[in-house]
């Protein structure tokens, strides 16, 4: 009986001893030294030509020199551990001792899309630990940048300088720095700038992040009415971003008034009509439409017109319109001034006449008159009174 009791003992022993080892190699990420090693995103998706990135978090039972590898890098591939700032290959682990631990991987432009298992393995004198990873190569899936602007198209005169707010959004996992800039028509000045920053030509948008920009855009003094595109484009990182932008020129609204020969002074007889030609310039780059005239004369004067409203003016073109100045029947002789209007909803003109009344032909001969009956009543009186 004694021998069997012995003979089960010693089985026992055996048994035990085999199950210790065993239970240490099948514990995950932890050994019987107490050397662990985790990271929070076991598995990482990006773009060829990108870096995964993997937080690790390396602990102790007791302080412990570390030595990292990682198993199972493809050719090509760089995988490296970063602590500190500095590129490592070993670390201090302990109870108060967690350092900050990296580890990168640069997966080579062109590499096809697949799943990619790697090992990270730390090892002590004490033990050691591995953690199982996974990079997943997918091409589109580090995020873009995208431009998008609050409106997309704007109308006006040529005078006029047209802005564009547009905002950047990077939807990338890393920060980008873009150069800006734009594009329109020929002579046409158009230049994209950060909002806050109206000097600089270039930007940083952080991960997840939008940023706004200020398209400006003037127009050629000579640009005819009509539709104009433009662009605005970001670069930079190898990242391309860009945007369409669109610009409806209405035409410049500008009107001269003036006279045939560009003389600003008529003469004209107390209360006789005098024809007076009036032309209107429209120097603009869009068509006038229903362009009114009128005058302020002096007390007293009338101003007529053959056509009070001219229906239409192109751009570039001119109309010619005869009014009738008919100055008091009582003026008398001397300089007076008559303002000529033209106007319309876009633009309006003005110039100043300067016209010189001379007497009427009626009122010669009644003053001659009144100078004969003068000299007659005169000549009377000397007779009649003279013999005496």
């Amino acid at each position: 009986m004694r021998k069997v009791t012995v003979t089960v003992a010693l089985f026992i022993a055996v048994l035990s001893a085999l199950a210790t080892p065993l239970a240490a190699q099948t514990d995950t990420g932890q050994t019987d030294t107490g050397l662990t090693l985790t990271t929070p995103y076991p598995g990482l998706t990006v773009e060829p030509g990108d870096t995964a990135s993997f937080d690790l978090a390396l602990s102790a039972t007791a302080s412990t020199t570390v030595d990292l590898s990682v198993d199972g890098v493809p050719d090509g591939w760089t995988a490296s551990f970063r602590g500190g700032g500095f590129v490592v290959n070993q670390v201090t682990a302990g109870t108060e001792e967690a350092p900050d631990l990296t580890l990168s991987v640069i997966i080579p432009t062109g590499t096809a899309d697949g799943s990619f298992p790697l090992t990270v393995a730390a090892e002590s004198a004490g033990g050691s630990t591995s953690l199982p990873i996974e990079v997943v190569v997918q091409g589109g899936a580090g995020g873009t940048v995208t431009m998008t602007p609050e409106y997309s198209g704007v109308r006006g005169p040529s005078s006029e300088t047209f802005t564009f707010p547009v905002d950047i959004r990077n939807d990338s996992p890393a920060e980008v720095q873009l150069e800006l800039s734009a594009e329109g028509p020929i002579g046409w000045i158009v230049e994209a700038r950060p909002q806050t920053q109206t000097q600089a030509s270039a930007i940083t948008v952080d991960p997840g992040a939008t940023t706004r920009i200020t398209v400006s855009a003037s127009p050629s003094t000579t640009a005819a009415a009509g539709l104009y595109d433009l662009w605005v484009m970001a670069r930079g990182g190898g990242v391309d971003a860009e945007a369409p932008l669109q610009v409806q020129i209405t035409g410049s609204f500008d009107m001269q008034i003036s006279t045939p020969d560009q003389r600003l002074n008529a003469e004209v007889t107390a209360g006789q009509p005098t024809p007076f030609p009036v032309i209107v310039f429209n120097t603009g780059t869009a068509d006038l439409v229903q362009v009114s005239l009128d005058s302020i004369p002096p007390s007293g004067w009338e101003v007529t017109w053959d056509a009070e409203v001219i229906p239409t003016i192109a751009a570039g073109d001119f109309a010619t319109v005869n009014a009738t100045i008919t100055p008091s029947a009582e003026a008398i002789a001397g300089d007076y001034q008559i303002t000529f209007r033209a106007s319309s909803d876009d633009a309006n003109s003005s110039m100043e006449i300067r016209t010189t009344v001379s007497p009427s032909a009626f009122g010669g001969l009644v003053g001659i008159g009144l100078i004969l009956l003068t000299l007659a009543a005169l000549a009377w009186v000397f007779r009649r009174f003279g013999r005496r």
